[in-house]
């Protein structure tokens, strides 16, 4: 079944958080839990098709439908990289009940099919993940968790990895990372697109989401070819 790019943000939605039992916002999803960190007090997702708005558990009731009223009079936009037209009152409303402390923004983007990998890549396992040990020390202690991982080695150490970040039944999100010494070299377009084969190939849907600011986050995501999806943004 293909989805839309508007049920694929929804699922990227559905792994990005922790809730409550109201729908609030608790914590990030990552897979291993002690990496998990405040939830924003408020996020922004946007497709072409529709928008989603969820609040985080912090926020008082009344504060949370002066920011719903503010949405639900914004008009809607065919613009995915454009700001929201609302931008200036929501910051207004949650400076009133407390300072900004982080503001993010950023493309959500899905997988071609098919993808088109390298064989650079290779996948950590228990097996050789001792690459990692100097590198990338808590790939060697949580592997597991973040499983699949994959890894361009050099000189037997680990200089770059894509790995799961957020994982749900139906989708699982990338996270990137690769040593500045090694940057520019294409080896996080191999680790990135034999992830997203791998996570693909387990029937699940793969999702790579970054900033607007960075810069080089964004030039892997045209390398491996990813088509944009939607935007997400959020206030802490």
């Amino acid at each position: 079944m293909t989805l839309n790019d508007a049920a694929l943000m929804q699922l990227h939605l559905d792994i990005l958080f922790t809730y409550d039992d109201r729908g609030r916002m608790l914590q990030s999803n990552e897979p291993h839990p002690p990496s998990r960190r405040p939830a924003p007090r408020l996020y922004r997702g946007r497709a072409l098709e529709r928008s989603w708005v969820r609040f985080g558990a912090t926020l008082p009731n009344a504060v949370v439908r002066r920011l719903q009223a503010i949405i639900d009079r914004e008009p809607p936009s065919g613009d995915l990289a454009a700001p929201p037209s609302a931008l200036p009152a929501l910051r207004a409303v949650l400076t009133e009940h407390a300072p900004i402390e982080a503001e993010t923004a950023g493309p959500v983007y899905r997988f071609p099919d098919p993808i088109q990998g390298t064989s650079e890549a290779i996948q950590l396992t228990s097996e050789n993940v001792a690459s990692a040990t100097e590198t990338f020390p808590w790939l060697t202690r949580e592997l597991a968790d973040w499983w699949p991982c994959f890894a361009i080695v050099r000189d037997g150490a680990v200089v770059s990895v894509c790995f799961s970040s957020r994982i749900g039944t139906m989708a699982v999100d990338a996270g990137l990372e690769t040593l500045p010494a090694f940057r520019g070299r294409g080896y996080a377009v191999a680790v990135t697109a034999a992830w997203g084969a791998a996570v693909r190939a387990s029937g699940r849907v793969p999702l790579y989401s970054t900033g607007w600011d960075n810069h080089a986050s964004r030039a892997v995501a045209a390398r491996v070819g990813l088509p944009l999806i939607g935007t997400d943004a959020s206030w802490a």
